[in-house]
């Protein structure tokens, strides 16, 4: 992530905001990991912000924490629709193209928010104020505790934080055997670890 886009997305943390985050449609271990780690985040930041997946997942990531917390767009859309249309700063993680999120797809394109983009994927679109791209990435995970780092704030992943980055880590890598699992991975995940990931659990 470039010095600049990490000054603006300072900037737009530095304020208070309604913060609206959302995964891909069929969420994944990566997609749900990257977005509560990302919620855990925000909210110890002292900003509000909730999760709006566009539809459910699977049921052997609902033990991940506060991800009792995320909206089902399908189940519930008028809320839904509401946050979206109120929200001030949008993030759309493990996804390069609005398509990506259904039946939500219109009401994001109608949003007033500024929009923050983290992903892994290739061709992102260009719909975000920020757009944090890297597709030789392993994982969205591993981009959001590099956002994290970025930002100055190591210090501030808590076991909560460190539990979901590790399980989009892990399932995103194919448990560590995909060719884009780095080095820097390992560290990353070593890390985690070291700031209260169960790693035998998970």
């Amino acid at each position: 992530m470039n010095l600049e886009d990490v000054k603006v997305v300072k900037e737009l943390l530095s304020t208070p905001q309604r913060i609206v985050i959302v995964p891909h449609k069929n969420p994944d271990g990566d997609a749900i990991g990257s977005t509560l780690a990302l919620y855990h985040y925000l909210k110890g930041l002292g900003l509000e912000a909730v999760i709006i997946s566009p539809n459910d997942y699977p049921k052997f990531l609902k033990w991940m924490p506060s991800s009792e917390t995320i909206v089902n767009f399908e189940w519930d859309m008028t809320t839904a629709r509401t946050l979206i249309q109120e929200a001030t700063l949008i993030f759309t993680l493990d996804f390069n193209h609005l398509s990506r999120t259904d039946k939500m797809q219109p009401y994001l394109e109608e949003a007033s928010a500024n929009f923050i983009m983290i992903d892994h994927h290739q061709a992102p679109s260009d719909y975000a104020k920020v757009t944090y791209s890297d597709s030789n990435m392993g994982s969205t995970c591993e981009m959001v505790y590099n956002l994290i780092e970025a930002m100055g704030d190591s210090n501030k992943i808590s076991n909560d934080i460190a539990n979901c980055l590790y399980t989009g880590i892990m399932t995103d890598t194919g448990s560590f055997k995909f060719p884009s699992t780095t080095s820097k991975t390992h560290r990353v995940v070593a890390d985690l670890i070291d700031k209260g990931a169960k790693n035998t659990e998970i």
